[in-house]
């Protein structure tokens, strides 16, 4: 049985000159693979941005280089917009249909209606991150901005062409684990969520964030454009519900 580590660039004893050379010779210098060769370029200012990949511990960077681009190109082939959903790994429990259905005195079918909209609500929530990664890529890509797609950098999904700005995209402000949170930890990656809360008279409404990404995006613009990168709530809810009514496979029931 072939023994197996979790490898990153950083892990190997190479030159940046060896390693884009042989990032050359892999993709065969295609100019589709331009915004990745900024990517790679990106990492190595800090090897410690490369994430780690599952690889035979005798690897050689050769190997790691090829899983990368690969992680990255599937990425790229398989946009969130248009994936099918998969049903849960694991059977719902009837416990807490029980539980729910005792509380609101409904019969079991209706019951079992609201367990599968709660499946629907929790199958959006999962894809959502991705939809809003999309949708932002959509809007910044003609201001010199690349999305990081593929996790092809860690804690990292959108960087400025020049490699300055590196932006990490969460969906709400509650969001991020620790482990995410360290390793952002004394880089210069900027960190955005669209969606805040604020409270008037004691009740919870959403306050979002648009306008913050908006500036911060319009303050660096290497395209040569004028910056009026301006995303909005409604542009962006108007993606989602596009995207929705041309994939209605994109969440599941089960």
């Amino acid at each position: 049985m072939v023994q197996q580590s979790n490898l990153s660039l950083h892990d190997f004893n190479v030159s940046d000159v060896q390693i884009k050379q042989t990032f050359s010779n892999i993709t065969k210098n295609d100019p589709s693979y331009s915004d990745l060769w900024i990517i790679l370029n990106v990492g190595l200012t800090n090897r410690s941005l490369f994430p780690n990949i599952r690889l035979a511990q005798d690897a050689t960077y050769k190997d790691y280089l090829e899983r990368w681009i690969k992680g990255y190109e599937d990425a790229r082939q398989n946009l969130p917009s248009k994936r099918k959903a998969s049903p849960k790994g694991s059977c719902s429990d009837p416990a807490i249909q029980t539980i729910v259905q005792i509380v609101t005195a409904v019969d079991d079918e209706f019951a079992a209606r609201m367990a599968a909209y709660h499946n629907l609500f929790m199958s959006a929530e999962n894809v959502q991150g991705n939809l809003l990664e999309e949708y932002i890529s959509k809007s910044i890509q003609p201001y010199g901005w690349i999305w990081c797609n593929g996790n092809v950098l860690r804690a990292v999904d959108f960087c400025s062409s020049d490699g300055v700005v590196l932006l990490q995209i969460k969906n709400k402000s509650n969001t991020e684990n620790s482990s995410s949170s360290a390793i952002r930890a004394g880089t210069n990656i900027e960190k955005w969520y669209r969606l805040g809360t604020q409270t008037q008279n004691g009740e919870k409404f959403p306050i979002y964030k648009w306008d913050v990404l908006n500036q911060i995006v319009n303050g660096h613009v290497t395209s040569g454009i004028s910056p009026n990168c301006n995303m909005t709530e409604e542009s962006y809810q108007k993606f989602l519900r596009d995207i929705a009514s041309q994939n209605i496979d994109i969440i599941s029931s089960k």
